[in-house]
């Protein structure tokens, strides 16, 4: 081989080292933007857990930086608001008017007149329920919660709600006390959930916290935080 084609032939090779290196630290690169995307620069923290992380992690990806945080959280389609600009729900979960949504940025309580707020980089967003009626900060806050699940007969039918705690309730007093839910005339079985009864091959299965009730289940006695679940299952 020539010393001219030898030359020729140690620079293409050297040139080839060069472009890989460039195109192999573009791709580093690319892959580091890539993974960067997918790490919300917002954070959300949730301390009741009504909300499946899924739903936190869809919440976090409308929370932008230089947007404020109602246009975030509208956009998401998870959020609906009240008349007055109040949070109405969040992921199918209403409040009782006795209870209203906590919204804190950085640890630091937010009203619903500064949803307008201008979002930055690694801000974190704190959700909560709250008295509607507080002298003061209740640390002990006492709920029950009706969660409907249509399943995938009636999905429409699926919402949950969050109810002040009474002492001495039970399971009847809580069903009695809605204006979607209808007993049967002796008032020891559910008829109707939002003006659907159950056809031939279906039935209503009443649980809380998970367990199933058998039937004088309705006498029992609820305690703070307890779930008491409706869902539609085929029979």
């Amino acid at each position: 081989m020539g010393k001219g084609l030898q030359k020729a032939f140690a620079l293409f090779i050297a040139v080839s080292f060069l472009l890989a290196g460039c195109n192999g630290g573009k791709s580093q690169e690319a892959s580091a933007q890539v993974f960067a995307g997918d790490v919300p620069s917002i954070w959300i923290s949730e301390k009741d857990d009504f909300f499946s992380p899924d739903i936190i992690r869809d919440l976090e990806k409308y929370l932008q930086q230089g947007e404020t945080i109602r246009e975030g959280l509208k956009k998401s389609g998870i959020v609906s608001f009240a008349d007055d600009g109040s949070i109405h729900s969040i992921s199918q979960v209403s409040l009782s008017p006795a209870f209203v949504w906590g919204l804190e940025l950085n640890k630091k309580k937010l009203g619903k007149d500064k949803l307008d707020t201008v979002l930055k980089d690694n801000d974190e967003i704190g959700i909560s329920i709250e008295p509607t009626h507080a002298k003061k900060q209740d640390n002990n806050l006492q709920y029950t919660v009706l969660k409907l699940n249509g399943g995938t007969i009636q999905p429409g039918l699926s919402h949950t709600y969050i109810l002040p705690f009474n002492e001495n309730e039970s399971v009847r007093d809580i069903l009695v006390s809605t204006d979607f839910i209808e007993l049967t005339l002796n008032k020891r079985f559910i008829a109707l959930v939002k003006g659907y009864s159950p056809k031939s091959i279906e039935k209503w299965v009443l649980k809380v916290n998970g367990k199933e009730l058998v039937e004088n289940g309705l006498d029992m006695k609820l305690a703070p935080q307890d779930e008491v679940e409706i869902r539609l299952e085929r029979s």
